[in-house]
């Protein structure tokens, strides 16, 4: 009779633990939720993966009905709001980029982040100039290329804006930062245009000079993040969605492999 209580406790035991279990999941998937939205294409897999290795079945339904893009034991379904073109825009070309500058080993002077007014490619003037002038450096043609591969098809009105540090500039073609920045803004452009094939009247070019830095310009290292050019591609106002600005690929410290001074 003991060894008989023994084995039913045991077999309570189990069924304690596969309660437990199905808590966590549901916690789980109440968590991942709300992220479904910045990342859909990593939320399936996820779920796929615990569907597989649990065989605990999740429907998972489009907003405003249809059926589920995972099969499901009929115990209900998470409707998945419908990504905006933005947001399909913003993850095919971190896709796009991640792939370019990983096989460049670019990755760290390249991020793509989301603004308000729509998506931005952020890109280190460690890439794309050399020392204090405006023609761009060759490592930077393959990134621009990618990036005008992807904008050629789209409609977008597209937003380039050069930014230097605040140091003065060596050169007597450029009296202060803003001609400067106002040429290597014209100069990303250009190449847009020529290279690219993108059509002049979708692109406006805009100097900032130092006055919209990063970071403060205290260091060297902060100075090199701060050299940038954003190419910003711009969306309607009525597209806007909450999609929290500043999310994006991170950017390594562009200041690795530039150690002057100037802007």
């Amino acid at each position: 009779m003991a060894g008989g209580g023994h084995d039913s406790a045991g077999g309570l035991r189990w069924l304690l633990t596969y309660s437990d279990l199905i808590t966590l999941l549901m916690a789980f998937f109440m968590v991942m939720y709300p992220s479904s939205n910045a990342d859909l294409e990593r939320f399936h897999e996820v779920l796929a993966s615990i569907q597989r290795g649990f065989g605990v079945g999740v429907s998972i339904l489009p907003a405003g009905g249809g059926t589920g893009v995972l099969p499901g034991q009929g115990q209900g379904a998470i409707p998945i709001p419908e990504l905006s073109q933005r947001s399909k825009d913003y993850l095919a070309l971190s896709k796009l980029l991640a792939v370019q500058t990983a096989a460049q080993g670019t990755g760290k002077f390249v991020a793509v982040n989301v603004r308000r007014e729509g998506i931005a490619v952020t890109l280190s003037g460690a890439l794309l100039f050399p020392s204090g002038g405006t023609e761009l450096s060759p490592q930077s043609a393959k990134v621009l290329d990618a990036i005008a591969r992807f904008l050629a098809p789209l409609p977008n009105k597209i937003r380039v804006e050069a930014h230097t540090d605040d140091l003065p500039t060596n050169d007597p073609r450029y009296p202060t930062n803003w001609e400067l920045s106002v040429a290597r803004a014209v100069t990303v452009v250009r190449y847009l245009i020529e290279h690219g094939h993108i059509q002049p009247e979708r692109l406006i070019a805009v100097g900032r000079a130092q006055y919209a830095p990063l970071v403060p310009n205290d260091t060297r290292e902060h100075r090199a993040l701060n050299r940038r050019a954003d190419i910003v591609i711009l969306y309607p106002p009525e597209d806007e969605e909450k999609f929290p600005e500043g999310v994006g690929l991170p950017v390594e410290n562009p200041a690795q492999g530039s150690t002057s001074n100037r802007p």
